[in-house]
């Protein structure tokens, strides 16, 4: 008996079932199903699976690939495809999600068996890597974890992550709101997701980034900050903001 649990997320019941079919043959008992984004979001966060199939056409506003982005932010586990698709613009949206693997309907068990096997060994055995030491250590190429530092007034300002309330974009600027002070500079949102550390910040519109201990209370359309500011949230962005946060709800 593998202990090991694994999510399938595939609107098809009959796809869905055949993976869990399999999968049991090879010995694994703690096996999920979620048929929609919502569900799946709510299996990984009260389950956190260590391997998910994930079918790239949901019915639903989200398709597989943003779930397995927002997935991602939840939970590191690794995210296998599975596709009937060629199309090389799926693919390469598919790949920017750094998946485990791939896998084209129609399907056999050999193809899911040597998937499953390989993709959780290597899950297995990747925290030995990095105690050996071949992992490259922190993760973080910056020697300064805790801040970031800001160019004004032709010098270098420190501004600790957690005085960083927001970020608003306005064309090709974007304002920093901070404790201190707050600053314009000529930068896109792009750049600033990469410059700002993802366990503390998240983008959850085109224009705002917020620092997430910083939120007093939200909704479904706006997030209210202790500093008593008020950020609009973009619905393609809610259910990734949602999942960074723990939270309890009505069963």
């Amino acid at each position: 008996m593998k202990e090991e649990r694994i999510l399938i997320v595939e609107d098809d019941v009959n796809i869905s079932e055949n993976i869990e079919e399999i999968l049991q043959l090879l010995g694994y008992v703690n096996i999920d199903i979620a048929n929609s984004a919502n569900q799946a979001i709510k299996v990984v966060k009260k389950y956190r699976p260590d391997m998910v199939f994930m079918d790239i056409k949901l019915k639903g506003d989200k398709d597989g690939i943003e779930l397995g982005e927002i997935i991602q932010q939840m939970v590191d586990a690794p995210i296998v495809y599975v596709t009937s698709y060629s199309d090389p613009a799926i693919i390469e949206r598919a790949k920017r999600t750094h998946p485990a693997g791939f896998i084209v309907k129609p399907f056999n068990s050999n193809d899911i068996h040597a998937m499953v096997e390989i993709v959780l060994y290597n899950q297995r055995t990747r925290p030995l890597l990095m105690e050996g030491g071949m992992a490259g250590g922190d993760s973080s190429p910056y020697l300064v974890t805790d801040a970031v530092y800001i160019k004004a007034d032709n010098a270098f300002e420190r501004v600790d992550y957690k005085d960083i309330y927001y970020v608003e974009a306005n064309g090709n600027m974007v304002t920093i709101f901070t404790k201190n002070r707050n600053f314009t500079i000529r930068k896109s949102m792009k750049d600033m997701e990469d410059k700002l550390p993802s366990q503390l910040f998240l983008r959850v519109q085109k224009s705002f980034i917020v620092q997430l201990a910083q939120i007093d209370n939200f909704n479904t359309k706006e997030i209210n900050l202790k500093t008593g500011d008020v950020v609009p949230v973009g619905r393609q962005y809610y259910n990734s903001f949602l999942a960074k946060l723990n939270t309890i709800t009505e069963s």
